[in-house]
């Protein structure tokens, strides 16, 4: 069964299985930040709403409690969170 990813502004939508949350969002041309690519940085940190994610390894960069890092995890069920700044569409 495919899970579905949401965003506290209203926009959901159904990502790949073979990308991690980062690349999902980005495939959905939500504008988000990151660096490393790799759980080094933090910078695309974002707050777990609701639901659960998978790590690939664990993230390097500190993480606190309830934000994960979209860039090495995937979800593991449906899943809500939320983007620093808000979900903004790139155009």
């Amino acid at each position: 069964m495919a899970n579905i990813v949401k965003i506290m502004e209203g926009f959901s939508f159904i990502p790949r299985t073979e990308l991690n949350l980062l690349e999902a969002l980005e495939s959905q041309n939500i504008d988000i930040d990151y660096q490393c690519r790799e759980g080094f940085c933090g910078s695309c940190q974002v707050q777990l709403v609701d639901g659960e994610v998978e790590y690939f390894s664990d993230p390097i960069a500190y993480v606190p409690e309830g934000r994960i890092l979209p860039c090495c995890c995937q979800a593991k069920g449906d899943l809500t969170v939320e983007i620093p700044g808000g979900c903004h569409v790139k155009k």
